[in-house]
């Protein structure tokens, strides 16, 4: 009895590690998510337009650009925003736009970009634990518009006037937001 419970644990780590094998070599070859900088075009065009040639990320007078590299193929060498180590903050005179000569990065209004969404984890949100935050609300570039509270006492997202720089994910003390890339077909 003890040789089969011994071996049955055994077989159950086992299996356990190899879960934890083929989870981490999904998530090793999962691709990773990152934002255009405002204006950009839809991706197949900004892919053909681009020359990586620096200038909108020179621009950024927060050091919110960055380019992809060669793990990200045909994307390599692009100007992408990776919202968890700098978002974007939406700077009212546009500088990576004004400096794209290629015009990948196309005019708009800072109302009307859009990058991403911003989506809530409810359950890490310090508001549903009852603490009190308001990072999220109170730092939106977009203002109430985008986000504000809900009825339900939480942080709720405005799908159409959020404009997914991340700059409420980037401050959220709880983890509690992240930005979803707005598809560019």
């Amino acid at each position: 009895m003890v040789g089969e419970v011994v071996e049955t644990a055994g077989a159950l780590r086992q299996g356990v590690a190899r879960a934890v094998l083929v989870e981490a070599k999904s998530e090793k070859n999962s691709v990773r998510l990152w934002l255009r900088p405002p204006g950009a075009l839809p991706e197949p065009e900004f892919l053909t337009v681009c020359t990586q040639c620096t200038d909108c990320q020179e621009a950024c007078p927060y050091d919110s650009i960055r380019r992809l590299g060669p793990e990200f193929g045909s994307a390599s060498g692009t100007p992408a925003i990776i919202a968890s180590e700098s978002p974007c903050y939406l700077c009212e005179d546009m500088p990576c736009i004004v400096a794209c000569e290629p015009r990948a990065l196309l005019p708009v209004t800072r109302g009307d970009v859009r990058m991403g969404t911003a989506v809530l984890d409810a359950d890490r949100c310090y508001l549903s634990q009852k603490q009190p935050c308001d990072y999220c609300l109170v730092r939106c570039p977009i203002g109430t518009t985008a986000i504000h509270v809900g009825t339900d006492g939480l942080p709720e997202i405005v799908e159409d006037h959020c404009a997914g720089c991340g700059v409420c994910a980037y401050l959220c003390p709880g983890d509690a937001l992240r930005i979803e890339p707005r598809q560019r077909r």
